[in-house]
């Protein structure tokens, strides 16, 4: 039943998660998203690891989600741009995103998958995918290691999870 239950999260959770992030004004999401990325990434950024990407964008696009952030990099914190034409644009699902973070999957095997995307400058992507070769779970603080090794336990038990037979399972209302 856990496993079932998992694996309609992993399907299902992109689609919840859309119309919050479509709806929420962009001033209202710049604070919270800053400073999640500048307190996940803290340490990089303290060490310099970050400093590529000064006058810079980079865009994460999540198609599931339907969402792209667009990131600058100054002053030492990272900042979501508005309307900004990406030097280079990183694509992933977010289940795909999900297990990078939690270090369960590596850069490398998604791009070669074509689960990982990367478009744009060329020398900027192949600097940003070090950096995500880089960004170790334990370097993460840990009110989000605990986060990530949740959901990539979700996403685990949802593997496990027998393929709904066709035909049947649960309605898709979207």
């Amino acid at each position: 039943m856990l496993p079932l239950l998992c694996r309609t999260l992993s399907e299902r959770g992109p689609a919840l998660l859309r119309p919050p992030l479509r709806y929420l004004p962009h001033r209202l999401q710049t604070p919270l998203m800053e400073a999640l990325l500048n307190r996940g990434l803290a340490e990089p950024i303290k060490d310099g690891e970050l400093d590529f990407l000064a006058h810079r964008c980079l865009q994460l696009w999540v198609p599931d989600l339907d969402y792209r952030l667009s990131l600058g990099y100054a002053g030492g914190r990272l900042t979501l741009l508005r309307d900004s034409e990406a030097d280079v644009v990183i694509r992933c699902a977010l289940n795909d995103l999900i297990r990078l973070s939690a270090g369960e999957r590596d850069p490398d095997t998604l791009f070669f998958q074509r689960r990982l995307l990367i478009t744009g400058d060329t020398e900027l992507g192949l600097e940003c995918k070090n950096l995500l070769d880089r960004l170790e779970p334990g370097r993460q603080p840990p009110w989000l290691q605990r986060l990530l090794r949740l959901l990539a336990t979700v996403l685990a038990q949802a593997g496990r999870a027998p393929a709904p037979k066709a035909g049947a399972g649960l309605q898709d209302n979207t």
